[in-house]
């Protein structure tokens, strides 16, 4: 399965938002409050399998319930048991080169479009939508379980047993004789439940065990499936996988969020899709590479990782096409827009760029740290600081600052460049401005170290000299000299 399109009105922070997804493996970036985990949210309400989701104002824009809230995802590669007549096949729509078509052409791709509705009344309806008829299908949540959707957050122990929709039931597939059996061990106690019996779920825990090898993940002793004593009853979500004795649920959470990413990956070959939430959270950062890493899909996949990260971490660590930055804008209009890999150097050497609203370009090292002490003493003087302004001091690298702040301008950030007088900008001031560009350079024709020096009274610059001296591990550095 793959998203190809998103589709969402009124719903929380968004008030309208178009998505063409272009791509397998995606992460949304941007400044805080861009609505990237409401995207998420959006996909995983359309396409769970969940029948109990409850709804509040609060779901709908500016809590104003009057006019709905409709999400609509375009899935494509489905499963063909989606596709029979009997099941959706006279709903499906036509994709081809990243376009859709409501009447299927001949060269066109199937693929169905979800639609979850939610009225005044608060009650979700899901459909399978066209605009060829009035009256759309209903899908039941036994068919949106089809979509294989998991969502990998702050809540993700239930993926950890084998509970309806869960990774480790997708994993096993049909547990033949699972419920018969829990329902003796329910009536004769715990002691009763056999989970050996059930081969496919040991299958499934052995098969788990080594996919987490694969990526770092090293298990005490062998998993397997067992009785989680802490649940109330004995139920199929009950039956949750084992370190040994130890439930995997009681792992830290980065090695539980590696574990799920593993078992997903290999859903992900048969049509998965995964949703992350923060990529980075509850792992360290060579962790966060082998999560990465785990998430990543071949060439040819039919699977697809769609997420979101606040980490310079993560932005380091992928490439410049996998990113995608997400702008609410004042009236509550929504973009998703792509990086053109041109840039990857600047997403390798600035990451901390890309999840700012408003970026100072400096020229180099020494003016990111004139920014930054210039950000503490505003902050001392009870003014606004950089990050409740969300700005970003960036360095541009040399010479290369004038273009690093074309290029970030260019992907509508609020740009400023604080620059070096002493050399000419390429490019110029004047075209720099006429791009939106605030430049800020130094008067006089000179460098930040030179004006610091002109503008600084006598005893200033002794002062800062002296500074320097205890700071510097040369003895022979003396102020008497000077």
């Amino acid at each position: 399965m793959k998203i190809y399109q998103v589709k969402i009105e009124r719903f929380r922070g968004i008030r309208q938002l178009e998505w063409t997804v272009d791509g397998n493996f995606v992460c949304l970036i941007g400044a805080g409050d861009s609505t990237k985990s409401t995207i998420l949210d959006a996909i995983e309400l359309a396409l769970s399998p969940r029948r109990n989701i409850i709804f509040d104002d609060s779901d709908f824009y500016n809590g104003d319930s009057e006019k709905g809230l409709n999400i609509m995802v375009t899935v494509g590669q489905l499963d063909e048991k989606l596709l029979k007549e009997s099941r959706y096949g006279l709903e499906t729509r036509g994709w081809k080169d990243g376009k859709l078509n409501d009447e299927p052409q001949d060269d066109d791709e199937l693929v169905l479009t979800v639609k979850l509705s939610v009225n005044q009344s608060l009650e979700p309806v899901w459909t399978a939508v066209n605009d060829r008829s009035s009256e759309n299908r209903r899908i039941s949540s036994y068919d949106r379980q089809a979509f294989s959707v998991a969502r990998l957050g702050g809540f993700i122990d239930r993926h950890l047993s084998w509970t309806k929709g869960s990774v480790l039931s997708q994993i096993t597939g049909d547990i033949d004789g699972l419920s018969g059996l829990l329902a003796e061990a329910n009536r004769e106690a715990r002691k009763s439940f056999k989970p050996a019996e059930v081969s496919s779920l040991q299958t499934a825990a052995q098969q788990v065990q080594k996919l987490g090898k694969d990526i770092g993940v090293a298990s005490k002793e062998d998993y397997c499936p067992g009785l989680d004593v802490q649940a109330t009853t004995v139920h199929v979500g009950g039956v949750t996988l084992h370190d040994g004795k130890v439930p995997v649920r009681r792992s830290g959470l980065g090695t539980r969020r590696l574990l799920i990413s593993a078992i997903q990956r290999e859903l992900a070959k048969k049509g998965a899709i995964t949703l992350v939430d923060e990529v980075e959270h509850g792992l360290e950062p060579h962790r966060i590479l082998h999560f990465l890493k785990a998430l990543r899909l071949g060439e040819g996949s039919k699977g697809q990782a769609l997420m979101i990260t606040h980490s310079p971490v993560v932005v380091t660590g992928l490439v410049a096409k996998d990113l995608r930055i997400v702008r609410s804008l004042q009236d509550g209009t929504v973009e998703v827009k792509k990086i053109d890999s041109s840039i990857q150097d600047i997403v390798r050497r600035s990451s901390y760029a890309f999840l700012g609203r408003k970026l100072i370009v400096c020229e180099g090292r020494t003016e990111v740290g004139f920014c930054n002490s210039l950000d503490n003493w505003w902050h001392g003087q009870e003014k606004k600081s950089f990050g409740y302004l969300g700005i970003v001091p960036v360095d541009g690298s040399g010479h290369e600052a004038p273009k690093v702040a074309l290029s970030l301008a260019g992907l509508d950030y609020g740009v400023a460049l604080l620059a070096d007088s002493d050399k000419p900008l390429d490019p110029d001031e004047e075209t720099l401005k006429g791009k939106g560009i605030d430049v800020f350079t130094w008067d006089g024709s000179v460098s930040i170290e030179e004006r610091i020096a002109l503008d600084l009274p006598w005893v200033g610059v002794m002062e800062m000299l002296q500074d320097v001296a205890e700071r510097s591990s040369c003895e022979q550095l003396s102020l008497i000299h000077i």
